[in-house]
């Protein structure tokens, strides 16, 4: 598990809880595996370009918004 990986999941699930949406309703908007969709919740697995496109559209959220930005990155970090 990498920090990014972590991090994007995480942003992803904020996503999720805000927008009411549960891992079954993204797995059935988009097409995911339950498998892959669950490593790549967990940080096991990153999410590809491909699947986090997915999943923001989903959830009718920008891609971008599930990235970390370079000042919250700075902060968590330092």
């Amino acid at each position: 598990m990498d920090f990014l990986d972590r991090h994007i999941a995480d942003r992803v699930a904020l996503a999720m809880r805000e927008a009411g949406v549960g891992l079954g309703q993204i797995i059935a908007r988009t097409g995911l595996s339950a498998t892959s969709l669950a490593a790549e919740m967990g940080a096991i697995a990153p999410f590809s370009v491909a699947d986090l496109v997915l999943v923001a559209c989903a959830l009718g959220r920008d891609p971008a918004e599930l990235l970390p930005n370079s000042a919250h990155v700075d902060s968590e970090v330092a």
